[in-house]
């Protein structure tokens, strides 16, 4: 296994391999790239030529090439290896392992469970019909391997065994499901069976839509659900699979635009219309590592959900995700049509429809009913919500510019200040539907804070010089906690990230350096951390005045009276430097 890794490290260049994924440019003797597992507008991303590794001194995330792939397209360690292993023209039979075994079984079983049911759909007349009747082509079919699950309660699960799977490895898979009495039942029955592919274009599990016309109730006499996904397993995590991705991954890159759809009938229309960089959720919610996957292919997003009232729900949160997560958003409504019916009885036009598709602030201001209102009356509590409602989608968004632009077109159409509109959108809190994201590893939240770019400028100082690195260690507690665990998780490896560094502080002509800045940036984080501490102090004064207690008054002063002092010492401290 260690001498195939090494024959793939030395086969497949680094520098060669990422530029396929990345734009890069010279640093000194290294490369550099925007990171593409975070938010950034400054490179931090490297790459060491002489070493063979990358390092992001903004997320603290590094490795080899294996690991680049592994993290960007979310795959296992044996799945990177074997797809770098034919890249490198090796005899992938030799990379064995359990874990290889386990995983090779399971696309095996989903990609003999996809050929029974495009099998079965060629002797369902019913089934055939139902897809030509929604507007689905020969072609289309054949292409995303559309099939059919029969109405037998076991019939896939005998048929793999029969093939030699054992019922373990069915039911890992979840494609079988094992009842209370220890029996074995097909998880999809009677149901148009939908493949879902991950990014290589493997099958790794599947969503299977109830036929229509079929007996729609369980055996309990409760209804079927319409839609049925394949549960999670080692291969498939619905969080990261977005419909249709593998084949329009080309067409959003060279578009720099993403059409996002509901489901997979959506997907199928639109690509068969000529829309090919449209993918689909497939019933599952947007997700912020599907956004982290879309933001390193396009610039924009269009939004085109269905036009009820669970649509427009999902409209709407997808919108929050994406502004917060730096893509420019549209939106192309479609009334009272979901966007298969409408490709199928109008061909030909839905490309003009996306054409026309309203940025999302126009959007939000025809949803609150705030498009086009002049001498904004605030006495009326709907209003003033929707105002507010508007104010914290403006808040969401990432970018301060756009901020900017979006408080000045609604100021335009209210009549209302911008000042007073920007003054009232700090006093709301963010969205909460993006209260997921408030993880910055996972979804960069919207605006640094001023706290968080000193603390980015010092983790970046650290890094050049082991002196400062070690400084900063003993001052943990003025870091916020994402960057204290930057440090933490570095400390192993400091003398090999210093050394990565050190090479660019010649090439990096932004890039802050020496001893004085450093000082400068970690006194102006510590007077950050004590005005938080004198706001609290303050707070606890008032409270303890309202309660009428000497003792804790006193003790309340005594604390304000130490933070004051040491503020004073530290603006002292910065008069010095």
């Amino acid at each position: 296994m260690a001498d195939n890794i090494q024959l793939i490290k030395e086969r497949l260049d680094l520098l060669d391999f990422l530029r396929s994924y990345l734009k890069v440019s010279p640093a000194g003797k290294n490369f550099k790239a925007n990171c593409p597992f975070h938010k950034e507008k400054t490179p931090s991303f490297i790459i060491s030529l002489d070493r063979q590794i990358w390092h992001c001194f903004g997320c603290s995330k590094g490795g080899d090439i294996i690991k680049f792939l592994m993290l960007y397209e979310n795959l296992e360690f044996f799945e990177a290896l074997k797809i770098l292993g034919e890249k490198a023209g090796l005899d992938i039979g030799s990379l064995s392992g359990s874990d290889q075994r386990h995983f090779n079984v399971l696309y095996e079983i989903n990609q003999k469970a996809k050929e029974f049911f495009k099998q079965q759909l060629q002797l369902n007349a019913e089934a055939k019909n139902y897809l030509k009747n929604r507007g689905l082509a020969e072609a289309t079919i054949e292409e995303f391997e559309i099939g059919f699950a029969p109405a037998g309660s076991d019939i896939l699960a005998r048929q793999l065994l029969k093939v030699g799977y054992r019922v373990a490895e069915l039911e890992q898979s979840g494609l079988v499901l094992k009842t209370e009495r220890g029996t074995y039942w097909d998880r999809f029955r009677s149901r148009i069976m939908f493949p879902l592919y991950n990014n290589f274009g493997r099958t790794v599990g599947f969503t299977g839509r109830i036929l229509e016309g079929a007996v729609n109730a369980s055996a309990s006499g409760m209804a079927l659900a319409k839609y049925v996904n394949s549960p999670e397993t080692p291969i498939f995590n619905k969080s990261k699979i977005l419909f249709g991705f593998h084949k329009s991954k080309n067409a959003i890159r060279e578009a720099k635009v993403a059409i996002l759809v509901e489901g997979q009938m959506d997907f199928l229309m639109l690509w068969q219309d000529g829309a090919k960089n449209v993918i689909a959720t497939s019933g599952t919610a947007l997700t912020s590592e599907h956004l982290m996957v879309l933001q390193r292919l396009a610039d924009s997003l269009i939004i085109n959900f269905d036009s009820d009232e669970a649509g427009q729900a999902a409209t709407e949160r997808a919108i929050d995700m994406a502004e917060a997560n730096d893509l420019v958003v549209k939106v192309a409504v479609l009334k009272d049509k979901d966007a298969a019916d409408f490709v199928k009885n109008n061909p030909g036009v839905i490309q003009s429809i996306f054409a026309k598709a309203v940025p999302a602030l126009e959007y939000y201001l025809d949803k609150y009913k705030l498009a086009n209102i002049k001498n904004y009356n605030l006495s009326f509590a709907d209003t003033k919500r929707a105002l507010r409602l508007v104010l914290g989608k403006i808040k969401n968004v990432y970018s301060p510019v756009e901020q900017g632009q979006w408080l000045k077109e609604l100021g335009r159409r209210t009549g209302i200040a911008e000042q007073l509109l920007s003054a009232e959108m700090q006093n709301l809190k963010s969205v909460a539907t993006v209260g997921a994201m408030a993880d910055r590893d996972d979804a960069q939240e919207q605006i640094l804070s001023r706290k968080e770019k000193i603390s980015d400028q010092l983790i970046n100082l650290a890094f050049l010089k082991k002196e400062f690195f070690d400084e900063l260690s003993k001052d943990l507690d003025f870091l916020p906690e994402s960057h204290r665990q930057i440090l933490l998780a570095e400390s192993k490896n400091i003398n090999d990230v210093v050394l990565l560094r050190s090479s660019l502080a010649l090439a990096e002509k932004d890039e802050i350096k020496g001893a004085t800045q450093f000082r400068d940036l970690l006194w102006q984080l510590k007077l950050i951390y004590w005005r938080e501490k004198q706001q609290v102090a303050s707070l606890a004064i008032r409270e303890a005045e309202q309660l009428g207690v000497e003792a804790k008054i006193m003790e309340a002063l005594e604390v304000s009276k130490n933070v004051n002092q040491e503020i004073d010492r530290i603006n002292k401290e910065l008069q010095n430097l």
